[in-house]
């Protein structure tokens, strides 16, 4: 588990992110569960669930989705808090005081002054976040995605959390279905997160269509998802060069109560 922490100096050397095990040819058991699903998120709470910080913090993930840009330097606050940060890449959790923080990004080892991405942020104590850069160069900006860590499941009926974040700049529409089923999200559109499902742990086979046709644009064989994790799974790349496909981003939710 991480335990960095971000503060003033902003401290940097911050780990790669969790990885998602992708485990093929398992069979998918049916979901339970169904998008549009409203987020419970329990303020105050992410430095308990993801083990970093301390009280009064934020806590942070940041993502380079921006599928044209080069390896990027991040500063928070005029520091550098990551650097060669490559496309395709998430930093992991780290946690920041709560308040106001500006965030800057630039190619790179070229100076903060030219950075491509200048923008203020207000994080709320407890809370979590993923930051993620978007679209293609000439048009890269900023989404902030808010991350729900709230208790999922029980020790009888384990369960995860999923959620899809569409974030390759020249796909269309897409629907999230159960490979040759249901659809479980359907008419997500750049650069739009869906709403979280809440699924039993276990492993799926899904796949990405074109929004409201059975169209296959990536397919998904044997997702494993764990309990009492927390799934945001990026859609990233590029369709018209065959460069698109899924970058998960994990955080730990909190324990059920008894």
């Amino acid at each position: 588990m991480l335990s960095r922490r971000w503060s003033s100096p902003v401290m940097a050397g911050i780990v790669p992110a969790l990885a998602v095990s992708l485990l093929l040819g398992a069979a998918a058991p049916a979901v339970a569960g169904q998008a549009g699903s409203t987020p419970t998120a329990e303020p105050g709470r992410c430095v308990e669930a993801l083990g970093v910080g301390a009280e009064g913090d934020a806590c942070v993930n940041i993502v380079h989705a921006s599928p044209d840009a080069p390896a990027v330097d991040v500063y928070v606050d005029g520091e550098a808090a990551l650097t060669g940060f490559a496309f395709g890449e998430a930093s992991g959790w780290v946690a920041l005081p709560a308040g106001e923080h500006q965030i800057q990004v630039a190619a790179t080892g070229s100076e903060i002054d030219t950075a491509v991405i200048d923008a203020d942020v207000e994080l709320v104590a407890g809370e979590a976040y993923e930051v993620a850069a978007t679209g293609l160069l000439t048009e890269i900006a900023p989404q902030i995605y808010p991350v729900d860590l709230s208790a999922v499941g029980t020790e009888a009926e384990p369960m995860s959390r999923i959620r899809v974040v569409h974030t390759s700049p020249d796909a269309p529409a897409v629907d999230i279905a159960v490979m040759d089923g249901d659809v479980l999200i359907s008419n997500l559109m750049f650069p739009d997160s869906s709403d979280y499902l809440e699924v039993p742990a276990g492993t799926y086979d899904l796949e990405v269509r074109l929004a409201g046709t059975t169209d296959v644009a990536l397919e998904l064989p044997g997702v494993a998802f764990e309990e009492g994790t927390v799934y945001s799974v990026y859609a990233i790349g590029l369709a018209e060069d065959g460069s698109l496909t899924v970058l998960p981003v994990t955080g730990t939710a909190l324990e059920a109560e008894m």
